[in-house]
């Protein structure tokens, strides 16, 4: 009888310990920033950081661009395309773009601190189109 008792204990400690995918994308996000930021992408791009935002289920990048790259005179609609290109290329987050994650990518200039050269929002909507 002891042991009948003791299944529902051991049901809901093994319940608990399974995070949601929303749990698990802002501990990554955290773990990530911690571990890896910042990080050199290119010889003009850093990425500084990662953050998961829950409300809007949106995993958001934080880079800043210098040298000759850290101009207002980006062309937004191709790097916007570029970027939707990479989420659909990305198999290391299928899981969160399968259960429809938002991504977000902020810009920001090195030499004007606190200038946001560009800002993307991409949705599911975007990157399951062919």
């Amino acid at each position: 009888m002891k042991k009948y008792l003791f299944i529902p204990f051991v049901a809901v400690f093994l319940a608990s310990c399974h995070e949601s995918l929303e749990e698990r994308a802002e501990r990554e996000a955290k773990e990530f920033t911690k571990k890896n930021c910042p990080m050199k992408v290119s010889e003009y791009v850093t990425n500084d950081s990662m953050t998961y935002e829950k409300d809007s289920r949106t995993i958001h990048y934080y880079y800043s661009i210098k040298g000759k790259a850290d101009t207002t005179a980006l062309d937004k609609k191709q790097a916007k395309a570029e970027l939707i290109k990479g989420i659909k290329d990305a198999t290391g987050i299928r899981n969160y773009k399968e259960n429809g994650f938002n991504f977000a990518y902020t810009y920001y200039s090195t030499k004007n601190k606190g200038q946001i050269l560009l800002d993307v929002k991409i949705t599911p909507k975007e990157y399951n189109t062919k």
